[in-house]
């Protein structure tokens, strides 16, 4: 099952966004501050920000974060799949699957463009990524932390 985010999911998000951000799935640091302030974003329904609740068998297995934003080069607005995490021992379950399944059925209709990152070295991502129909966009990214 899938669902937004609750109140009470809190502490598993924070837990997850922390084991998520010690992987190698990301490649740099994030304060740990950032993860309340966008749980509190999600629960008061911000307009820029959206998270789900992966659970399988009625037990919480992992969490979606989504955002969305509008592009020129695809005339229309995109959905940024932030993050998407899984604990270990729900992997291979199916999960991600529903979760991309989820989003095209709540958002396919919104939306001209599904978008994500994945590192690199992060092959097992990159293959289920691949499965589910994106593409590389061979673009050099770039940031200035204000």
């Amino acid at each position: 099952m899938i669902r937004k985010f609750l109140p009470e999911d809190k502490q598993f998000y924070i837990e997850c966004s922390k084991e998520f951000y010690s992987s190698p799935a990301v490649i740099h640091d994030v304060s740990e501050d950032n993860f309340a302030h966008t749980f509190n974003l999600i629960v008061n329904n911000s307009p820029n920000v959206y998270g789900v609740i992966l659970e399988h068998d009625g037990v919480k297995a992992g969490y979606g974060l989504m955002s969305e934003c509008y592009s020129n080069e695809v005339g229309g607005s995109v959905l940024w799949l932030e993050e998407l995490f899984i604990l270990p021992e729900f992997r291979s379950k199916g999960l991600a699957t529903s979760y991309f399944q989820y989003v095209k059925a709540n958002f396919g209709d919104k939306v001209k463009r599904f978008r994500l990152e994945v590192t690199k070295s992060n092959a097992r991502a990159v293959r289920l990524y691949e499965r589910m129909g994106f593409q590389p966009l061979d673009y050099l990214q770039m940031h200035i932390d204000i």
